[in-house]
């Protein structure tokens, strides 16, 4: 009976199982292990890439079908899965809005991550060294921690916060560049949080509360983390065809009372809810410049938190009258308590969102013009 429960709640906690089980999925190649481990040891290594050890994976990579996916053995008590996708364009776009400092993060991740920031500035430096190694087909290696914060689970509207160490590199390959970035976590997260996604999920709108547990009636009470996870993304590009095969390999330890309760399942689904964004903003042709992007972005944290306040107000107000939110979150939005507690970086994130939103093509809730040096919303 405990058991029963028990598995219940995971399921609740961390999404529904899709009908494809663990079972029914093969098993990636045992010989792609050792590369992979390879890679792990790199966000805190001292050594330079030798991507000789990597040939392996990036040839599977490459011949990995599109949207298919693979069981992977588990690893330190977390679970694992691969999943590959593909990506119109070249790695020079990749480059300029994923692993651009000056563009944040949930620009091109915007139902994945809430917030990212390297805690050392010279990272960002680093970063910018990219486009040209790529541009030059040379190999660069960059490491650095980052602190990030993840949006509201879609099923349970748990959102976590956490370090990790990372390393992003650029080397040639046998059809084109490849770019592998490479994340592990350092320690446990902070204990998960209320948050809460308003509407349909691909509509981006996110609300955040510093209650701990979970937004799901009869789930308040689970004191959850993630206890660790590890990511590596592998880009490899085919110049001759202008795509490029993406593979996704994360490993995930995340539940309450230090149990695992994550399903090689719930991964897929995670990785697909980020491919699908992913896609979507880097393979529109609507997509600004990323010196545009960039800009705005600079713009806004320029204005004062009272200006940005006022731009964000009838946004929430929109909000507010969705009608799909719970007692708290309608009760912070009604007394103005959410709008005041919301700081610089929150604030800026919102109206660059629904500026983004409107230049795709997708509904946004407040249109953001730019005028002058100023930022207004307009109804």
């Amino acid at each position: 009976m405990i058991t029963r429960y028990i598995c219940l709640l995971a399921l609740l906690v961390f999404g529904t199982a899709v009908p494809t089980q663990a079972a029914d999925l093969k098993s990636i190649p045992d010989s792609l292990y050792p590369g992979l481990e390879y890679l792990l040891t790199i966000p805190k290594s001292n050594s330079d890439i030798e991507a000789d050890q990597l040939t392996e994976i990036i040839s599977f990579v490459a011949s990995s079908a599109a949207e298919s996916s693979m069981s992977m053995q588990d690893r330190e008590k977390a679970s694992g899965a691969f999943y590959a996708f593909s990506l119109r364009g070249d790695l020079s776009r990749v480059v300029d809005y994923v692993y651009n400092p000056d563009i944040p993060v949930y620009v091109t991740m915007p139902s994945s991550v809430r917030d990212q920031e390297w805690l050392d500035p010279a990272t960002k430096d680093a970063l910018r060294l990219l486009p040209k190694a790529l541009d030059r087909g040379e190999t660069l290696l960059v490491r650095g921690t980052e602190r990030e914060i993840i949006t509201p689970d879609a099923n349970t509207g748990g959102y976590y916060s956490y370090n990790q160490d990372r390393a992003v590199a650029v080397f040639q390959g046998p059809t084109g560049p490849v770019l592998i970035s490479v994340g592990c976590q350092t320690e446990p997260s902070e204990i998960g949080r209320k948050g809460c996604v308003v509407g349909e999920d691909s509509d981006w709108n996110y609300l955040y509360s510093n209650e701990k547990g979970l937004n799901k009636t009869g789930l308040g009470w689970v004191d959850s983390y993630m206890y660790n996870a590890h990511s590596i993304i592998v880009f490899v590009s085919d110049t001759s065809t202008g795509t490029i095969r993406v593979g996704s390999f994360k490993w995930l330890n995340a539940g309450w009372a230090k149990m695992n309760m994550v399903k090689q399942s719930h991964i897929i689904n995670g990785i697909k809810r980020f491919t699908a964004d992913f896609k979507g903003v880097l393979e529109s042709t609507r997509l600004p410049a990323a010196q545009e992007l960039a800009a705005m972005y600079r713009e806004l944290k320029s204005d004062s938190v009272e200006a940005l306040r006022q731009m964000v107000a009838p946004y929430l107000t929109a909000i507010e009258d969705s009608g799909t939110l719970s007692s708290s979150f309608k009760k912070l939005l009604a007394s103005g308590q959410y709008l005041q507690n919301m700081n610089r970086q929150e604030l800026v994130k919102v109206l660059l969102k629904e500026f983004l939103k409107q230049r795709l093509g997708r509904e946004s809730l407040i249109r953001v013009a730019q005028v002058g040096q100023h930022w207004t919303p307009q109804p």
